[in-house]
């Protein structure tokens, strides 16, 4: 799901410092490892938000300066103090790579996650997936976001979960698909106001 990582910054070169938080959620599937996300990952999300070819069925561009990423990169440490929820780095498990079949590689995979999104019907959680092109279709997004919408220390349980994301994605409009999204009804507003995006929606359950 592309939206919402790739804003300007208003810091400059400053660097951003992450505040401590309190334990936080890990998550392990069959071959991942979910950790929230935290300074330390600053060079390893540039280089994935930075990729055009990440990029490549978006609504929005790259980014263009690590310091673009560092202000994300606050928020979203931000969001984990302030809400208890938000975005993980998905990394292959070690304990399993030496025996898989078709081992995934080591490093960040991509960044799932959900957070709080305001909007003027209240304030919905936003899903959010963004992956490493080498590792593209090879059900990774599907087995980490399935995950995150399963744990119920995520949120998701009980309530509405909202996607927004281009309308020529078919990629990632299908892997909505496969996780329960469907298209909002045409007279609800899409967050971010961009005419080339649609709202996709997950009811509560």
């Amino acid at each position: 799901m592309h939206h919402s990582a790739a804003v300007p910054s208003s810091d400059g070169d400053r660097r951003a410092a992450v505040a401590p938080t309190r334990a936080l959620p890990r998550i392990r599937t069959a071959r991942l490892v979910l950790t929230p996300v935290r300074s330390d990952d600053l060079a390893e999300l540039f280089a994935l938000h930075s990729d055009p070819r990440a990029f490549a069925d978006d609504s929005t561009p790259p980014l263009q300066r690590p310091a673009q990423m560092r202000h994300v990169l606050l928020q979203w440490a931000r969001a984990w103090v302030r809400d208890g929820r938000g975005y993980f780095t998905v990394r292959a498990r070690e304990d399993v790579g030496v025996t898989a079949e078709d081992p995934l590689p080591t490093g960040l995979l991509g960044v799932v996650g959900l957070t709080l999104l305001p909007t003027e019907e209240g304030a919905p959680l936003s899903a959010y997936w963004r992956l490493q092109p080498a590792v593209t279709g090879r059900g990774v997004a599907f087995e980490a976001m399935r995950a995150v919408l399963a744990d119920p220390r995520c949120g998701a349980l009980g309530h509405e979960v909202i996607a927004v994301t281009a309308a020529r994605n078919l990629p990632s409009r299908a892997l909505a698909a496969r996780l329960g999204f469907r298209p909002a009804p045409a007279r609800r507003e899409v967050p971010g106001g961009r005419p080339s995006d649609v709202l996709l929606v997950r009811p509560a359950s």
